[in-house]
């Protein structure tokens, strides 16, 4: 068994593997979900409500961050289990009922798959909190945005191919075995039990969010994800509708993205966050942001833009991915930061919740704004959203480095 408190830099390979198990699964529900419904003729509005059912557990992550809390005795380690074997559980049975496939029963299956990944999210976060300090929580929430998002970005493609080719229960059996394999990590990691004594855990959610910290530190977190939860809602259709590129073309970029911008900016957003400070950081890669937000409002146009060589859309692309990355770890790990480690699961992912919720709405709203407002002033909406939280951000106390 691997100790984690003598093998402190094997934390970073379990808390990537157990992201790599979620990104997976977010991959089988936005990408692999759609294309085996339409292939067996559901309906699209009934595919979308599939898809919500699917998304349904993530929005309820205090539930299981709550559960998690009050069963506090058994630890984080085994619920990171638990959950990973419920998720590859119910993403295989998604494979092996093809044969008597049932829109109710597939809803059902994939509900319970997302609740398991659920409680792993869930229980990840908190043994995150249990076991790091302030001087690595950037690099640890950099390997956790890494371990999702090289998941969902190759795993998406090559599931896609093995969908086309063998059929998409084949995708969902290699995905579900894939989960279980990763199982694994957690089980040869010796988990060390921090006894706490009965809690009462709302209350102390409650006496959490009186804190001016907590609030200013969550109202903060909502309006840091509108930018990316604008923009990444609309980069797809505009490679779509405006720049015509193709659905290959479009999956590149996707990998681009990553290999360019979403490791390195992970990296050096977490390296960052642990030697200069949070709000350094952010400052930092926020400012990137906000100028790579505005530059489309004074260069690009629609009538030209389809003109535009495609590797100054790219490198534009590739940059807001660098950006995004290094916010996300810095964000992340100052939210770590005023966590109660007593409620750790619970606290975390209200709070994350609370996130999602912002990203969620405007994500939905994107489409319309888009139609409403025009190109461009998508763009000085996008701008002003980092503005809003550069501004949000300067009243919130960061811990000091050492």
């Amino acid at each position: 068994m691997i100790d984690l408190t003598v093998h402190k830099r094997f934390r970073y390979f379990l808390f990537t593997s157990l992201y790599f198990a979620e990104g997976l699964y977010q991959t089988v529900l936005i990408l692999v979900t759609p294309l085996y419904l339409l292939e067996k003729n559901v309906p699209i509005p009934i595919i979308t409500l599939v898809v919500g059912i699917g998304e349904l557990p993530w929005a309820l992550k205090f539930v299981w961050g709550g559960v998690i809390d009050f069963y506090h005795k058994y630890g984080r380690k085994k619920f990171t289990v638990i959950g990973t074997i419920i998720g590859a559980i119910g993403i295989l049975i998604l494979g092996l009922v093809d044969q008597f496939f049932s829109i109710i029963l597939f809803a059902l299956f994939l509900f319970i798959g997302h609740a398991g990944i659920g409680f792993l999210d869930a229980a990840t976060d908190a043994w995150a909190i249990d076991i790091t300090t302030k001087e690595d929580r950037g690099k640890i929430n950099a390997s956790m945005n890494i371990g999702s998002s090289v998941s969902g970005t190759i795993g998406g493609p090559v599931l896609v191919i093995i969908g086309i080719t063998h059929g998409y229960s084949i995708s969902f059996l290699i995905t579900g075995l894939v989960i279980l394999v990763l199982a694994i990590v957690p089980l040869t990691v010796k988990y060390v039990d921090t006894k706490i004594e009965e809690l009462h855990i709302w209350s102390l959610v409650k006496k959490e969010f009186n804190y001016k910290s907590t609030k200013l530190t969550t109202f903060y977190i909502v309006i840091s994800v509108l930018n990316p939860g604008l923009l990444l809602a609309l980069l797809v259709i505009f490679a779509k509708t405006i720049l015509l590129w193709d659905d290959m073309f479009i999956a590149f970029t996707g990998i681009l993205g990553l290999l360019g911008g979403t490791i390195p900016g992970s990296i050096i957003g977490g390296l960052m966050t642990d030697k200069f400070g949070r709000k350094f950081t952010l400052y930092v890669f926020l400012l990137i942001t906000m100028i790579f937000s505005a530059i489309p409002i004074f260069v690009f146009n629609v009538d030209t833009l389809i003109y535009t060589e495609a590797y100054i859309i790219l490198s534009w692309v590739i940059v807001l991915n660098f950006a995004w990355s290094g916010t996300t770890a810095a964000n992340w790990a100052m939210i770590m930061d005023i966590i109660n480690p007593k409620i750790g699961a619970t606290e975390h992912e209200i709070i994350c919740s609370i996130g999602n919720f912002g990203d969620t709405a405007i994500s939905a709203a994107a489409g319309a704004l888009f139609i409403l407002i025009g190109f461009k002033n998508i763009f000085v909406l996008a701008t002003i959203l980092v503005i809003l939280a550069l501004i949000t951000l300067k009243p919130i106390k960061s811990p000091k480095i050492k």
